[in-house]
C-alpha cells in the first residue's frame, strides 16, 4: 500500500507544477455555474418544472460542476499516451499491479483538484451565488459516501474504455462517447426528475447517475431517506459489474497487448 501512496502523493506533486493553470479552472468553473444559473432561472421563471426552486437548481448545478474535477474517467487517457510511446511495456512489468497504479495515481489529481479547484470554487460559489446547506446530516453523510461511489465508477468506466483502446489504439472516439453518456445520462446538468418518464427510467438504470445525479439529490434530500440504502445498493452492484468486465478485459488485453510503432 505504500508504494501506491507514494504514485498518489507524485501525481499530487506533478499537477504542483502547473499551478498557474488553478485560476483558468476556478474561472472556468465559475463561468460555468453561472452560466447554469442564469439558463435554470430563465426556464424557472418561465414555465413550471414542478416546483423546484432557483435555489435548489443553483446549488445542484454548484455540487456537480465542482464534483466533474473530481472524477476519474480521464485515465483513459494516461493509458492512451503509454499505448502509443510504448512506455506501458515497461509499466507492466514492474511488479506492482497496474490497475492499482492507475487508480492510485489518478487520486492523486483528484485530491490536488479538491484541495485548489473544488474548495476554493465552493467559497466562491457559496458567497457569489449562495449554497443550501444539506437536508439533514444524514443525507450530508449519504452524499459523502455517493462520492466516493462516484469516485470508483468513473475510474471503473474510465479504465474500461482505456481497455477497449487496447484494440483500437486510440481511445479519442471511445473517450468522447463516454463523455456524451455522462453529459447526458449522468444528470449532471438536467437532474433525472426533469427527463421524460421513459429516458428517466433509463437513466436510472445506467450507472452513469451515479457521478451526476445520485450525489447533488443526496446532498439536496431529493431522494427520499427509505431509498438511500436501494440507492446505494445498486450503485455496489454496478461496482461490481463493472469489475467483472474490466478484469475480464485486463487478461484478454494483456494476451493480446501490440505497442503502437514497434
Amino acid at each position: 500500500m505504500k508504494t501506491y501512496l507514494m504514485f498518489t502523493a507524485k501525481a499530487f506533486s506533478n499537477q504542483m507544477a502547473y499551478r498557474s493553470e488553478v485560476w483558468f479552472r476556478l474561472l472556468g468553473n465559475f463561468v460555468t455555474i453561472l452560466i447554469q444559473v442564469a439558463i435554470w432561472k430563465a426556464v424557472i421563471g418561465e414555465v413550471d418544472v414542478g416546483q423546484v426552486s432557483i435555489e435548489t437548481m443553483t446549488t445542484y448545478s454548484i455540487l456537480n460542476t465542482l464534483l466533474t474535477a473530481l472524477l476519474l474517467n480521464g485515465i483513459s487517457g494516461k493509458v492512451d499516451s503509454s499505448l502509443k510511446s510504448g512506455s506501458i511495456s515497461s509499466e507492466l512489468v514492474k511488479p506492482i499491479s497496474y490497475p492499482l497504479y492507475l487508480l492510485f495515481e489518478g487520486l492523486g489529481g483528484s485530491v490536488y483538484q479538491l484541495v485548489f479547484t473544488a474548495v476554493p470554487s465552493f467559497l466562491i460559489a457559496w458567497l457569489y451565488f449562495g449554497i443550501m446547506p444539506p437536508a439533514s446530516p444524514v443525507f450530508l453523510a449519504a452524499y459523502v459516501t455517493a462520492l466516493l461511489m462516484a469516485l470508483a465508477i468513473s475510474f471503473l468506466l474510465g479504465y474500461l474504455v482505456s481497455l477497449i483502446a487496447f484494440w483500437f489504439m486510440n481511445h479519442f472516439a471511445l473517450s468522447w462517447m463516454l463523455g456524451g453518456l455522462l453529459t447526458i445520462f449522468s444528470g449532471s446538468f438536467l437532474p433525472l426528475w426533469l427527463f421524460p418518464p421513459t429516458w428517466e427510467g433509463v437513466a436510472k438504470l445506467l450507472p452513469f447517475q451515479f457521478l451526476g445525479y445520485v450525489p447533488a439529490s443526496l446532498y439536496l434530500g431529493v431522494i427520499p431517506a427509505e431509498s438511500i440504502l436501494g440507492v446505494f445498493i445498486a450503485g455496489i452492484i454496478w461496482i461490481a459489474i463493472l469489475l467483472l468486465i474490466v478484469q475480464w478485459l485486463w487478461k484478454k488485453a494483456i494476451s493480446r497487448l501490440v505497442i503502437q510503432g514497434g
